[in-house]
């Protein structure tokens, strides 16, 4: 059975894994020709904004986010996710594989998707990382970005903010209800590709599913290694008055998100009222 299923993504000029053909996506050649595709090599990342009023496939009762990536770089590392907007709606994403010829490879379901809490620089986001083989002979292969009428049907619970800084701190969290992001065909699909140049098959075996989100350690790292500087300079109050004042305009705002960077900012300064001030006004709300 393995050796036919090897044999079938062959033909179809693409090995894959932990993936499943969908009965709900039916896409012909014909129709994948005629749709525009986002160019996007190795090392880039694009952001494409998704509308309910786009309907380019009559088939598919979704607007979609279509991308060509290049079918000669090795294995391709691509990193998806789908930004919760304004805490208040997110688009569940699907994916279809196509090959070079636009035949239909392989789908990948809303399921291989898992959320991930804001950190560093990225928001809170459904995501996932897929390891794809292009066979040779290909000079592109592409990715199609959809959802469906049932992912639509259920909405994704955000943690409170409030309630993750105060379990980080080991501090009892406060007593808000979580947030929960409606799923809409509005939404923001990020996606970023990076090549393995060194990577080959051995014994015929597919490439194992990856679904850890690697880089956002990094960034972790990143952001402490630039502030590190600044442990060691004396704080100005004008300099807390300024994350004080700059938290609160936030949270007026709704935007609960910078708010938290900027009492991560302020902390790694080595200020503590700037977290009470968050606090403070969470608890108000």
């Amino acid at each position: 059975m393995k050796t036919l299923l090897t044999s079938a993504l062959l033909m179809l000029g693409l090995f894959c894994s932990s993936s499943g053909y969908s009965a709900q996506l039916k896409i012909s050649p014909q129709m994948a020709d005629k749709l525009h595709w986002q160019d996007i090599g190795p090392s880039q990342q694009q952001t494409t904004p998704l509308s309910e009023h786009q309907r380019p496939l009559a088939d598919i009762n979704s607007p979609v986010a279509t991308y060509r990536l290049p079918a000669n770089q090795g294995t391709l590392k691509i990193t998806i996710d789908s930004l919760i907007v304004d805490n208040d709606h997110i688009f569940v994403p699907n994916i279809a594989v196509l090959d070079a010829n636009f035949n239909l490879a392989a789908t990948y379901p809303s399921s291989a998707f898992q959320f991930r809490h804001e950190g560093g620089l990225r928001n809170n986001r459904l995501s996932t990382e897929l390891s794809l083989t292009p066979t040779p002979n290909q000079d592109y292969i592409y990715l199609l970005v959809y959802t469906t009428d049932d992912d639509l049907k259920g909405s994704t619970t955000v943690p409170h903010p409030a309630k993750l800084y105060a379990k980080a701190k080991g501090n009892q969290p406060p007593a808000i209800d979580d947030l929960h992001a409606k799923h809409s065909r509005n939404g923001l699909i990020q996606i970023s590709l990076d090549s393995q140049q060194g990577a080959q098959f051995i014994g015929m075996e597919m490439p194992s599913f990856n679904t850890k989100a690697a880089s956002a350690k990094t960034v972790g790292k990143t952001a402490k290694t630039v502030s590190a500087a600044g442990l060691n300079k004396p704080v100005e109050k004008e300099t807390e008055r300024y994350f004080n004042t700059a938290i609160d305009q936030a949270l007026k705002q709704g935007n609960i998100d910078r708010a938290m960077n900027l009492v991560n900012e302020a902390e790694q300064l080595g200020l503590s009222s700037p977290r009470k001030t968050f606090i403070d006004r969470i608890s108000k709300k």
